[in-house]
């Protein structure tokens, strides 16, 4: 009988002894998701940042902070997150790779346009329309479209993105055409040009007869981005451009 109470109680202070360590771990050995401010995801709404991530940003290290800061800074200036194109980010991962980013940028930690004004980015990149070899005759034809972008400033272009628009009297509106990211291998180099390549689909007759003959054509950046090797983008928008 003796022996028999004494096994039990063995197993009762076996259990207690695993409930308690149990216990101990969940409290002290193992953070949960929401008590690592590094698993914390960021919203994709910019306008819940400040309410959402409060609490995470305060335990991190002030260098960490200010890292992440700059995320944000360059997240919201590219309108990344509002128009939907950045998945679920952890801090970590953006911190990651924001150090991966300031690492190929240093002088440009959050990708802040630089405040070149219109008309000085008009004459330093100038974008000029080479005549297009097409049959004036065909109303509606692909056309391949080719542009010279000219470096009239001191760094070389690494890329462009733009929208144009070809504008000419004998018009009634402009052409609308999309350069889409066109990297540049090798960069263009100050005081050189390089030709830009796209196709458009011309369906007027004016239109076709205007860029075969683009002597009186003007070049409209409707919008635009010139980013340069030392990391600065350049916007180059709202311009004309002959």
């Amino acid at each position: 009988m003796t022996k028999l109470i004494t096994i039990i109680m063995s197993k009762k202070s076996a259990a207690l002894l695993l409930f308690g360590a149990a216990a101990v771990f969940m409290l002290n050995g193992c953070s949960t998701p929401q008590d690592d401010p590094m698993q914390q995801t960021i919203p994709t709404d910019v306008e819940n940042w400040q309410k959402s991530l409060e609490v995470s940003l305060n335990k991190l290290p002030e260098a960490e902070r200010q890292l992440l800061s700059r995320y944000m800074i360059r997240m919201r200036l590219s309108d990344a997150y509002d128009s939907g194109a950045i998945p679920r980010t952890t801090i970590e991962q953006a911190l990651v790779q924001q150090r991966e980013y300031e690492r190929l940028h240093p002088t440009n930690p959050t990708g802040k346009k630089s405040p070149v004004g219109a008309a000085k980015a008009a004459s330093l990149y100038p974008i000029v329309l080479l005549p297009a070899k097409t049959s004036a005759q065909d109303h509606l034809n692909q056309v391949r479209l080719q542009f010279v972008l000219s470096n009239h400033d001191n760094t070389p272009i690494k890329s462009l993105k733009a929208t144009l628009e070809l504008r000419d009297p004998k018009l009634k509106s402009g052409k609308p055409v999309v350069i889409p990211r066109t990297q540049f291998v090798p960069p263009i180099v100050p005081n050189d040009s390089a030709v830009i390549s796209t196709e458009v689909s011309i369906e007027d007759i004016n239109v076709m007869r205007a860029i075969q003959n683009p002597q009186n054509v003007t070049v409209f950046v409707d919008s635009g981005t010139i980013v340069l090797t030392d990391g600065r983008a350049i916007d180059i928008g709202q311009q004309d451009q002959r």
